[in-house]
């Protein structure tokens, strides 16, 4: 049984998603956190969120 880091409940399924553009995983330590089915599916919902809040990038050509 694996405990999920977000709400603490045990489930069967955790998952470590990382898209985010500004995301290093490679020079900045990061703390590990795995997440349930129900907490990865809200925190997609709030990345998703705050993509599309931001201004759209015009392209000069």
């Amino acid at each position: 049984m694996l405990r999920c880091d977000f709400c603490g409940v045990d489930t069967e399924l955790v998952a470590r998603v990382a898209l985010d553009k500004d995301y290093d995983r490679l020079t900045v330590r990061h703390e590990k956190r795995y997440a349930c089915p129900a907490c990865s599916e809200k925190k997609e919902k709030e990345r998703l969120k705050r993509a599309a809040e931001k201004p759209a990038v015009s392209v000069k050509q």
